[in-house]
């Protein structure tokens, strides 16, 4: 086999790539994606899954052959993993680093003959971002002395881009600029109490169905984090309530500015 052979067949096996699939799975699926070699075009596929203890295992399948992932990372956006080759009973380990994004992946990767860049997109129907963003989420929001469990709601709009709101008890809220890019959610809220008006900003990292963040205002940062309320929660949370003994209602106890 020439060198140029062997050349072409190691970047083909790292023009990998990958997109986002749903947040709650982060890199799981299968990529296909093409390389640009000199004088000529190569096309692998990638496979990412999720064992029974949550850990990220793969296999790479191009012309030279099926070749298993190893040290696969995904936090942040940020896919890395290696791949093992092996021509003429050489083993060769190529090491890829990519961002993901509403379906598509790009990044850098190193191997035995250079770096290089690559890009690729998710097989099948890729979810936005959006997406993946979109649903509710139970946030709490820890205080002084107290912590509160308040709701947030993300939609998505006909243009595709996001919509919020913000349930809160006595206090109205507005959410505005929200954004999630490569893996950050961010959206500024405005909170009115009583005649007075006061802005924070969030700032959080998402993680499959969890949110870890804080929220910044003038008077400081407080941790807010949120868990994705799924079926399966909503249901847990529905029976809870179900088996609480009625109690007489009392006046709730008036509340302070949490902030």
């Amino acid at each position: 086999m020439s060198k140029r052979a062997v050349t072409a067949g190691v970047v083909l096996a790292f023009v990998m790539p990958a997109a986002i699939v749903i947040a709650a799975e982060g890199a799981v699926g299968e990529w296909e994606f093409k390389s640009q070699v000199p004088a000529m075009t190569s096309a692998a596929t990638m496979k990412i899954n999720k064992n029974a203890e949550g850990k990220y295992e793969g296999m790479w399948s191009a012309q030279w052959g099926v070749s298993a992932l190893s040290d696969i990372t995904f936090e942040n956006g940020k896919l890395k993993f290696v791949q093992t080759s092996s021509f003429g009973g050489q083993e060769m380990k190529t090491t890829y680093a990519g961002t993901i994004e509403g379906g598509k992946i790009t990044g850098k990767g190193q191997g035995q003959w250079g770096d290089f860049t690559f890009e690729g997109m998710l097989q099948g129907e890729a979810k936005s971002s959006a997406d993946a963003i979109a649903g509710e989420w139970q946030m709490n929001v820890t205080m002084p002395a107290r912590e509160f469990v308040e709701k947030l709601i993300i939609t998505k709009n006909a243009e595709g881009t996001l919509a919020g709101e913000w349930k809160a008890q006595r206090v109205e809220n507005t959410l505005s600029d929200i954004k999630f890019e490569g893996g950050k959610l961010t959206f500024t809220r405005t909170s009115k109490f009583g005649d007075r008006e006061f802005t924070l900003t969030f700032e959080g990292t998402v993680e499959g169905d969890n949110i870890k963040g804080v929220f910044k205002s003038e008077r400081g940062e407080r941790e807010a984090n949120a868990t994705r309320v799924t079926a399966d929660k909503a249901e847990e949370g529905k029976k809870a309530v179900e088996g609480k003994k009625a109690e007489p209602n009392t006046p709730a106890p008036e509340k302070k500015n949490p902030w």
